[in-house]
């Protein structure tokens, strides 16, 4: 006859197995650090800030910057075509400088992406590296030469300048250990409960108590000893 499990059962089970499952749990996050800490190379990123103008749009805000200084409300403004114009030579250049060749020998040691904040005419150039030091330097090594990239494809159509140098990390950016642990702990909880179930399923041996009754529908009156097995009865 097939041996059914409760919910009662299972739980009876967990509280049998509990040794083993804390036990296998915490092996799989001692396991999953051991292996994050030695077998996972750190990799360190840090980021560098450019602005990218068109020639109308920085002449503009000058022009602006001093009407606004001498409080003369009728002065030049910024002109929003000027802006979005700064806009899309931004994202032209994201594009630009990573297929530029003078800007792919530079690259070449690091994982290098340059994006667009938030269709403004910023630019970061992010630089993740094994070694924080080659991280940071490729990043700066980008800003600095942005310009002379930019001026060779758009000449004096308008400038590049660095607003924020990348500085040396100081911790990794990834692994993240914390995650790594959590998800041994979760993977060795797993394991730890299949194992109780597969040793539950596989107990094919009667135990005192409602076994029986589970099994035939018949209730058990009383109990006789096993002398074989209970030590201090055999001996009586």
């Amino acid at each position: 006859m097939t041996k059914q499990i409760t919910i009662s059962d299972l739980l009876r089970m967990l509280l049998q197995h509990i040794k083993l499952i804390i036990a296998i749990t915490l092996l799989g996050a001692v396991l999953a650090f051991l292996y994050v800490s030695y077998m996972v190379t750190p990799m360190y990123t840090t980021s560098a800030l450019i602005l990218v103008q068109n020639s109308n749009s920085f002449d503009a805000d000058a022009i602006s910057s001093n009407s606004n200084n001498n409080n003369n409300l009728g002065g030049e403004k910024v002109n929003m075509s000027d802006i979005s114009s700064s806009v899309t030579l931004a994202n032209t250049c994201a594009t630009l400088f990573t297929v530029d060749p003078d800007m792919k020998s530079i690259i070449s040691g690091a994982s290098v992406s340059i994006e667009v904040i938030e269709d403004s005419y910023f630019l970061r150039i992010t630089s993740t590296s094994s070694d924080p030091h080659t991280a940071a330097n490729i990043a700066n090594q980008v800003a600095q030469t942005a310009p002379q990239v930019f001026r060779k494809y758009f000449q004096d159509a308008g400038k590049v300048d660095t607003v924020d140098e990348a500085n040396v990390p100081s911790t990794p950016s990834s692994p993240d250990k914390k995650r790594y642990v959590i998800i041994g702990l979760l993977a060795g909880l797993v394991l730890s409960l299949l194992i109780s179930f597969l040793l539950e399923i596989i107990d094919t041996t009667i135990k005192p108590g409602d076994d029986l009754y589970k099994m035939y529908d018949i209730p058990v009156f009383a109990e006789i000893i096993d002398f074989e097995s209970e030590g201090g009865a055999k001996k009586k």
